[in-house]
């Protein structure tokens, strides 16, 4: 019988895109009373993440001041360069140079403010009982976030040539992949638009969704790297 895998697990909030169809940082958007940084950076460090770290686009500002009231480190990624997978690539750049770096790490979008964490407890159980280099959560047969990544595979979230970024290497082989069934529709609740967040919280998004839209994403930062 194989002795389960212990070790720590960090989470990883990325934080640093330019927001542009929300039109406002939706790491500072409200839910319920605190911040969807703030939300995720708890929900990850209670599912049992340590260290919890934020990636945010400038080492000062509003948003750095929100990931030092949360109590995460800060990593930066210059201007958000190379969008979610730039990011991933310095959470992992960070998390490789620590004294004890984590034997795992599970990252998401600061747009899925909503996921549970007993989803993020029962992805770590996954990896802890099984052989899976990755682990994605499932909802209604979909995947989300967060993904939880062996960091004996952090060098393939660090090459070079990955056409849909992180979502690349999540689905490069299927056979190594663990999904965790969980009754949790946060995982693939991401909202990133202002009629989205008014939809999923109405007294709180009410007068963004009332902003003019703003113009779309460029077509050169990559989308998050969704699973499903």
């Amino acid at each position: 019988m194989t002795a389960p895998r212990t070790g720590p697990v960090a989470g990883v909030v990325l934080a640093a895109g330019g927001s542009t169809r929300m039109g406002t940082p939706k790491a500072l958007l409200d839910a319920h009373g605190a911040t969807f940084l703030a939300r995720l950076a708890g929900t990850l460090r209670r599912g049992g993440c340590d260290p919890v770290v934020v990636v945010a686009a400038e080492a000062a500002g509003p948003v750095a001041a929100e990931t030092a009231r949360a109590q995460a480190r800060l990593v930066v990624n210059p201007g958000g360069e190379g969008g979610q997978i730039g990011s991933l690539r310095a959470a992992l750049a960070h998390l490789r140079r620590l004294d004890d770096p984590p034997a795992a790490f599970a990252f998401t979008p600061v747009d899925n403010p909503a996921v549970a964490a007993e989803t993020v407890r029962a992805m770590i159980r996954g990896w802890e009982r099984s052989k899976a280099a990755i682990v994605a959560p499932s909802y209604e047969s979909k995947c989300g976030h967060p993904v939880l990544a062996d960091m004996t595979i952090a060098a393939e979230f660090l090459a070079e040539g990955l056409a849909e970024g992180a979502r690349t290497v999540v689905r490069r082989d299927p056979t190594r992949v663990l999904e965790v069934p969980v009754p949790d529709p946060g995982i693939a609740d991401d909202i990133d638009t202002p009629r989205r967040y008014a939809e999923r919280f109405p007294r709180e998004g009410a007068a963004t969704a009332e902003s003019p839209p703003a113009a779309p994403e460029s077509p050169t930062q990559p989308h998050a790297p969704r699973t499903r």
